[in-house]
């Protein structure tokens, strides 16, 4: 098996008979990769050779977790006081473009050489085009098609609302025609008026066996997990020492690029290098967690029962979504701007939330993802997929079981 690297193939393991599935996966942010490991081992499993398409750290953890990858291109972001720089980013990535045109390129002629069952994008754009313009089936899978599919509620003011066409329009240019979409978020409302149900369903989301591994050994007496995918966030420090001081409570905080404890009066915030089994630990034992907005990062919060507490970086509407879905279930919370009494007023609510995250955390499911896929892959090319022998997967509710008017209890 040859595995492409930017300008060279080089041999990374043996060729196989089996069916071939490229998966390929954006590398900006963590949370792709973490919930890729489970499925890539569940799809080789099944039978299949599936064949690693991502970069820059996405790359070097699944590399560790499931093997070689090929390195491939990724749009990298650039943040600057817990906002999204869009003009940096652009310039940053467009003196990279005739790396990525090349690399197009590339993947185009595996394609066409290769031949897999289809090409598997979690929010890939290169795999969506390269996949569509070699005839090859593209099934989309990942959670930024709820925005674009389902049926959110309208944005609250003007910023969010440039900032949602914004990412629709990203969400149609990054995969302009597919075979199949599967949402994989936690908040499934009902599907657009309009939208092909046989074409577009939603699916449980996945997570890493290590945050399933502390399901059923959660507490609520420890420190309350704070964790920042981005450090800088200048103003949080001094939000969380306030708030310790003020209602005495207890934070771990992970991802501010710094290490120490600060006492607080009767509270107390302790500065963590990033340590993952640390980390979960953490969370299992919090009564609830502050983050931004990252999907991955709640569905891990869900699974242990945790209620959250967002922030989402600002200009970035995806993670303004999750934030309204945490509202919509119940669930947790998103501000514009962390503030001392917003975190005084969440904890005084935690305990009734915690109840209703209990009732949401069948929609983190491993096993149930992997088999809507497997299923998904005979669909859209029966001749060359693996017939599923897992049992079959009845589509995710398109609406939370749990009536909002509950929810908000």
């Amino acid at each position: 098996m040859v595995s492409y690297l930017p300008g060279k193939y080089v041999l990374t393991r043996p060729q196989t008979d089996r069916p071939k599935v490229f998966f390929a996966l954006a590398s900006e942010g963590m949370g792709h990769a973490t919930r890729a490991a489970p499925l890539i081992e569940s799809l080789r499993t099944h039978g299949y050779d599936v064949e690693v398409f991502c970069g820059g750290r996405v790359a070097d953890y699944l590399r560790k977790r499931t093997g070689p990858v090929n390195e491939h291109f990724f749009i990298p972001l650039i943040y600057k006081n817990n906002v999204l720089d869009y003009p940096a980013s652009m310039l940053h990535n467009i003196k990279r473009l005739p790396s990525a045109l090349v690399e197009a390129w590339r993947m185009f002629w595996r394609l066409r050489k290769e031949k897999p069952v289809a090409v598997l994008s979690d929010f890939e754009f290169m795999s969506a085009w390269m996949g569509w313009w070699s005839r090859t089936p593209v099934i989309a899978c990942d959670n930024m098609h709820v925005i674009s599919h389902g049926a959110m509620p309208e944005p609250r003011d003007d910023e969010e609302r440039a900032e949602k066409r914004n990412v629709l329009a990203a969400v149609f240019w990054n995969q302009p025609v597919v075979d199949k979409v599967l949402i994989t978020s936690f908040y499934q409302p009902g599907l657009k008026a309009g939208v092909d149900a046989t074409k577009v369903c939603y699916v449980p989301c996945a997570t890493r066996p290590e945050v399933l591994a502390r399901k059923h050994k959660t507490r609520t007496d420890g420190p309350i997990l704070v964790y920042q995918t981005s450090s800088t966030n200048k103003d949080l420090p001094g939000t969380l020492a306030a708030a310790g001081h003020q209602g005495g409570l207890r934070f771990v905080v992970y991802g501010m690029g710094r290490v120490g404890v600060e006492e607080t009066g009767a509270g107390r915030v302790e500065y963590r290098a990033f340590s993952e089994a640390g980390f979960l630990d953490d969370m299992a034992a919090a009564p609830f967690v502050i983050v931004n907005g990252g999907h991955s990062t709640m569905v891990e919060a869900i699974a242990l029962g945790k209620p959250v507490l967002s922030e989402p970086i600002r200009k970035q509407y995806e993670q303004e979504a999750n934030a309204i879905g945490l509202e919509e279930m119940g669930i947790g919370q998103g501000v514009k701007k962390m503030t001392t009494e917003a975190i005084l007023a969440f904890a005084a609510r935690a305990p009734q939330l915690q109840k209703n995250v209990a009732r949401h955390q069948h929609v983190v499911d491993n096993d149930a993802l992997a088999a809507a896929v497997i299923d998904t892959l005979v669909e859209v090319n029966p001749e060359a997929a693996i017939p599923a022998r897992l049992a079959p997967v009845t589509a995710m509710p398109t609406a939370s079981p749990l009536p909002f008017a509950m929810a908000a209890e």
